[in-house]
């Protein structure tokens, strides 16, 4: 075969390769943006331009979500933006608790200063929209304390003793309080019933080898709901960040967003690493047995 002959060849071939090829995928234009707010204890829920403050009492979590309009095949819909979320204001009034690929969970801790607070967001690359939707703060606007239960009482006295001191009492209060914090951190929700009764009792009684004890049977069952590793080989590392990132926020309060944790403390990926490799028990028998976990929650020497 001649060169006159192999050029028009070659010339099909390209054509059949670039038309099975598929283009690029154009950037998703979304015109609009808006948060979705759904609180998990308290009152706060409904849709939100950005830059209308979110109404907020101290005590709610709230979910947040970023949602656009998006232009598809011509027509609006509303879509979810992915979105990277980070502390931009007022630290002290709340912290960001865990992030997914369009939302943030926020805890309201505060009311300090003007009683304001704010979300910040970068949206994906993958989207065409305005500079002003692109980045952008969801502000809150903090009011009054939502009730809680009150933490349970202390263990009863036998007929004829005394009470317990006022110390007593507290430490009670301390356990509860504690035992709180490892079920809201392990296993995403309020310590309840009978088990978490039990729970606080080992935590009074034993004191820091009680909250390890606790934390331990936490993670086990945090494990069998599905709340442990990811159980992907690949692409395991973003599910297993998120959850470290919540359990360093809650066990340790850090106020860094996941990609922040990442990027700048090497002990943040080693755990992201045990977590995907040694499961759910080993890191966080490793976080709750840790100095900076003990300074953080105030617990005095072993």
């Amino acid at each position: 075969m001649n060169v006159r002959q192999l050029l028009p060849a070659a010339i099909a071939a390209v054509l059949a390769w670039t038309a099975i090829v598929p283009a690029a995928a154009a950037p998703l234009q979304v015109i609009t943006l808006k948060a979705r707010v759904e609180s998990q204890n308290g009152t706060t829920n409904g849709d939100f331009k950005i830059g209308d403050p979110v109404p907020a009492r101290v005590g709610e979590r709230l979910k947040v979500s970023l949602l656009g309009t998006g232009i598809v095949n011509g027509i609006g819909q509303e879509v979810p933006v992915d979105a990277r979320f980070f502390v931009a204001a007022g630290s002290a009034n709340f912290s960001l608790v865990r992030t997914g690929r369009n939302w943030a969970l926020v805890s309201i801790n505060g009311a300090g200063g003007n009683g304001l607070c704010q979300l910040g967001y970068t949206a994906g690359a993958n989207y065409q929209m305005k500079p002003s939707l692109a980045s952008g703060r969801i502000t809150f606007k903090i009011g009054t304390v939502v009730a809680v239960a009150p933490p349970p009482p202390p263990p009863p006295v036998a007929a004829g003793e005394p009470p317990p001191p006022d110390r007593e009492r507290d430490r009670w209060h301390r356990a509860a309080s504690l035992n709180a914090t490892l079920y809201r951190a392990i296993l995403g929700e309020e310590p309840h019933g009978d088990r978490a009764r039990v729970d606080v009792d080992r935590i009074y009684r034993e004191g820091y080898g009680g909250v390890l004890t606790v934390a331990t049977e936490l993670a086990r069952a945090a494990e069998e709901k599905g709340l442990g590793a990811s159980p992907l080989e690949r692409g395991y590392q973003e599910r297993d960040v998120e959850r470290m990132g919540a359990l360093y926020r809650d066990l340790l309060h850090r106020q860094q967003s996941d990609r922040d944790l990442w990027q700048q403390d090497p002990g943040f990926r080693g755990n992201v690493e045990a977590l995907h490799r040694k499961g759910l028990v080993a890191v966080v028998n490793g976080l709750v047995d840790s100095d900076e976990f003990r300074a953080t929650n105030q617990i005095g020497p072993r």
